[in-house]
């Protein structure tokens, strides 16, 4: 294919800060006659990689009502916050969007759920509606809602209103440096991955193990990697927006900064030291492949601009018992309040 070059009395757009910035620490360590050495480079972009995005999809509040926020110590660096919302008979309680949080940057308007419809990919029953009990032993079974990386309790609440209609307890968590819990082992807006699935693991240990697990983009991948591990144990799980594979997703962020091998081998390690494991331990297909996790219902938009659709193709195909149910139109946020979606996971669980 020709080249296409732009005529010159076109500007060119400047590239985005952050790739700018991350362009001058390579400059400086590989080029600047060793100012900055290659470590200090990879520490430098590492920092860079654990910030916390702020955009609004993400601080969104979707909960239908308020629940009961308690501040609960797990033995982790900071206590976290849990909301639960217990199961109730009868008329749902009404949503409001005069919510009394107080958390700086939250977004407080309730989201208004949108219509698209989903399809299958394959023949298998996405609801999987097997007819199922919301009690066990007389107590209501409890599901717990896991958001993903910068988002917060609020975000994936609005599954609640079904569910404990249905009868059952529904558990959201913010994990450390997310929403209103303390600021993890890197300082406030700055987590990793093992910080949310370290989070998932403490909140089971310390609330008991739930029944079921809905959760969104790396906390799909938090909760996969707790299952493996066995500090997670379940019957019912869905994820939503499931996250890329985090190995790939970091050489491609080395290569928008200029890295070459080793500075990337570097960022990699220097990654790796403070998620406290491997980047590869987040890789939910690979997961999926060992034949080690229970079935799952995997939702994913086909046009999600911050995680692929064929993150969740990939999964499906290595994962045998995956069902994967495709949106269209809803992105990697609205996809959280569709009816359709909702609906969907609901039924997974046996609402």
């Amino acid at each position: 294919m020709p080249e296409v070059r732009l005529p010159t009395e076109i500007p060119r757009r400047k590239p985005p800060l952050r790739q700018r910035l991350g362009q001058s620490l390579a400059w400086v360590g590989f080029v600047g006659g060793g100012l900055v050495t290659p470590h200090l480079a990879a520490k430098a972009a590492a920092r860079l990689w654990c910030k916390l995005p702020a955009n609004a999809g993400r601080r969104k509040d979707n909960r239908p009502w308020p629940g009961e926020i308690r501040r609960i110590e797990v033995g982790l660096c900071s206590p976290l916050i849990v909301e639960t919302w217990e199961p109730h008979s009868g008329s749902a309680a009404k949503a409001t969007t005069d919510l009394t949080t107080t958390t700086d940057g939250i977004d407080l308007t309730a989201a208004k759920a949108t219509t698209h419809l989903t399809t299958t990919t394959d023949g298998i029953d996405p609801t999987d509606s097997t007819p199922t009990t919301a009690t066990a032993g007389g107590e209501p079974k409890t599901v717990f809602l896991m958001h993903g990386w910068g988002g917060w309790r609020g975000q994936v609440a609005a599954f609640a209103e079904p569910l404990t209609k249905a009868g059952f307890r529904v558990v959201a968590l913010d994990a450390l440096s997310h929403g209103e819990s303390g600021p993890g082992r890197h300082g406030p807006r700055y987590s990793s991955g093992g910080e949310l699935l370290r989070s998932l693991e403490a909140v089971a240990a310390t609330l008991g193990q739930p029944y079921g697990v809905i959760a969104h983009s790396l906390g799909c991948a938090a909760a996969c990697r707790a299952l493996l591990k066995g500090t997670l144990q379940l019957e019912r799980l869905a994820l939503i927006a499931p996250s890329p594979d985090m190995e790939e997703l970091a050489g491609r962020f080395a290569r928008r900064l200029g890295f070459r091998a080793r500075p990337e081998r570097l960022l990699h390690q220097e990654i790796e030291r403070r998620a406290q494991g491997k980047l590869s331990d987040f890789d939910i297909a690979a997961m999926g492949a060992t034949g080690l996790l229970p079935n799952a219902l995997v939702i994913h938009d086909a046009v999600d601009r911050e995680s692929p659709y064929s993150v969740a193709q990939d999964i499906a195909a290595r994962w045998a018992g995956a069902t994967l149910i495709t949106t269209d139109g809803l992105g990697h946020h609205r996809i959280l309040i569709d009816p359709a979606v909702i609906s969907r996971v609901a039924a997974h669980m046996g609402a």
